[in-house]
């Protein structure tokens, strides 16, 4: 049976550099490991957190698998303070899009260190 917990896989240039990107926005760092010469790091938006993204290095995983780094479906992070969030990444230098107001709800998107866009909706 399947549980709460989710990891995303997400593929960079520079895994510690990527790590560090989504330190700077509040995430945490849960692990980084050194595998078969290569760098892996998990990241999640808490110690607590069943959501977790996994960082592993581009080019060894195409050296390895060339299927695996294809495009993979785009993630929206929820926000109860999209506002505020924004700000918090414009002050971290994140390039952002504009923060758009749809209906109730705040989303603008996010470029992390490798070109990846990322999607924030919420109040």
């Amino acid at each position: 049976m399947f549980n709460e917990q989710v990891k995303v896989i997400l593929y960079a240039d520079d895994v510690k550099k990527a790590s560090s990107f989504w330190q700077k926005i509040g995430f945490v760092e849960i692990s980084f490991e050194e595998l078969d010469g290569s760098q892996v790091a998990e990241v999640a938006m808490s110690e607590n957190s069943t959501t977790h993204l996994v960082i592993y290095d581009r080019a060894f995983i195409e050296k390895n698998d060339d299927e695996a780094t294809e495009p993979a479906p785009a993630l929206i992070f929820g926000s109860d303070d999209t506002i505020a969030l924004y700000k918090k990444m414009q002050e971290a230098r994140v390039q952002l899009g504009d923060l758009t107001q749809i209906g109730e709800e705040y989303v603008f998107n996010f470029v992390d260190a490798d070109g990846n866009y990322f999607v924030v909706s919420g109040k």
